[in-house]
């Protein structure tokens, strides 16, 4: 069990066949990941808005007009959950989705005027958070962190990479 706070529990089972030093980086890699997306999930409860919104809002302010399915790529998300989402934010005027005028089968998506006002509160409240959490760190543990995080990164997409080769 791994504890956070009164309202931020995380239970983590045990795995087995792996070394305990992996084990306890795994576990503490998928505590702080669970933990990050509760926080974020009460940080935005006032606003609204989800988390995937949120990236969406922020993702949109530098791509605006964007294809929706090159928006589920840079989510990672499936192109029908983009889509369910956009249908969300269009209903709340965030978002405005065209037919692109050169190829019809492609749908772009733009920002509203009520959508660049949300995406600004809501890099606010980004910086809001990392500034209440990360940047709390020491510098030499966040370069390290940063370090840490961009090798494993790296280590899951080789994984990854493995993984499709050996399907196809």
């Amino acid at each position: 069990m791994v504890e956070r706070g009164p309202d931020l529990k995380v239970t983590i089972p045990e795995l087995d066949g792996v070394d305990e030093l992996s084990a306890r980086v795994f576990r503490a890699f998928l505590g702080t990941a669970k933990l990050h997306v509760q926080l974020m999930m009460h940080t935005l409860a006032d606003s609204g808005t989800h988390p995937g919104q949120l990236m969406c809002l922020r993702l949109l302010t530098v791509n605006d007009g964007a294809a929706q399915r090159d928006l589920a790529d840079m989510l990672h998300v499936a192109r029908p959950t983009v889509t369910k989402m956009l249908q969300g934010m269009e209903k709340s005027g965030l978002v405005d989705r065209r037919a692109d005028e050169a190829d019809q089968r492609l749908t772009r998506v733009y920002l509203t005027g009520t959508g660049r006002r949300a995406a600004k509160e809501m890099g606010v409240v980004a910086a809001e958070y990392v500034n209440a959490t990360i940047a709390t760190l020491p510098e030499a543990d966040r370069r390290e962190l940063a370090r840490l995080l961009e090798e494993l990164g790296a280590s899951i997409t080789r994984a990854a990479e493995r993984q499709q080769e050996a399907r196809a």
